[in-house]
């Protein structure tokens, strides 16, 4: 998208920030100074990549107790496309007791997978131990053949496939789901565009194929961090580097071998871990 979006070099990256409010624009209400907090800044603007960052109020919230900065500002974005994105779907409640669906996600153990994985477990049934250890029903190496198919081990086919990694095309999944199935990619690209339009179009295939578009709301922040209030989601983090290492931080970020939130911390208490939400500023 790099020749339509606004942003020109010289440009700050990050979106997702915590840490503390250090001073308060006008008219702003709800925050003290010295308050911790979870903000998104919007993918246009930017700024998080440093000390200090301007956030919208709006787009600002209070993390629970004993949520570290480097967990708060792992749930932003990530938190954003999970629960957007399940609801896109059809899941709409995550108090458990909904319609069983056999859901297939794909890219289950980085940011967004990861909480998507709770979520879609809240739906279905609250009894499942799944905040002990994030298990999932099944699990497939995508380095298998079997991975390779998306073939689920218990031979069922998928109401929903989540896809959170590169693009693959509805027809890749077709023998694996049911006959109404709906496949979501979660990283639109060119591809991915057109396929969905053609989809939309021919009406050949009785599987849907969507795109998903996320949408920043002050409304779904707290729902997410109501969430990790409860105990019922948390978020991975997979490292963290010292702001002057960024650079390190994006290369690894690239690498797409990561499982969780790759954060940048502009002080060392955020990196040792030894302070819930302390003044420093960390961001994905």
């Amino acid at each position: 998208m790099k020749h339509i979006l606004p942003p020109k070099f010289p440009f700050v990256p990050g979106t997702d920030v915590a840490g503390e409010v250090v001073t308060l624009g006008p008219g702003v209400t709800g925050f003290d100074l010295g308050n911790k907090f979870v903000a998104y800044i919007h993918i246009l603007k930017g700024g998080g990549f440093a000390e200090y960052a301007v956030a919208s109020a709006s787009r600002t919230v209070v993390p629970p107790p004993g949520v570290s900065a480097s967990e708060g500002a792992s749930a932003v974005v990530a938190g954003y496309t999970a629960l957007q994105s399940a609801r896109q779907m059809g899941i709409k409640s995550f108090a458990g007791g909904s319609e069983h669906l056999n859901v297939l996600i794909v890219g289950a153990s980085g940011g967004v997978g990861i909480i998507l994985l709770q979520l879609v477990k809240l739906a279905g049934d609250r009894s499942m131990e799944l905040m002990r250890n994030l298990a999932a029903d099944e699990v497939l190496d995508y380095r298998t053949p079997q991975g390779a198919t998306y073939t689920s081990p218990s031979g069922r086919k998928y109401h929903i496939v989540l896809n959170c990694a590169h693009f693959v095309p509805l027809s890749n999944f077709a023998a694996e789901l049911q006959p109404d199935a709906k496949v979501l990619d979660m990283t639109p690209t060119w591809a991915s565009i057109i396929a969905a339009m053609f989809n939309r179009i021919s009406m050949r295939s009785p599987h849907r194929f969507e795109n998903f578009y996320m949408m920043d709301n002050g409304e779904d922040l707290e729902t997410i961090v109501e969430l990790m209030r409860a105990g019922k989601v948390k978020a991975m983090v997979d490292s963290i580097f010292p702001l002057c290492k960024a650079d390190d931080a994006w290369d690894h970020s690239m690498q797409r071998r990561c499982t969780g939130k790759v954060i940048v911390c502009s002080c060392l208490w955020g990196i040792s871990g030894s302070r819930s939400m302390s003044s420093c500023s960390c961001f994905t």
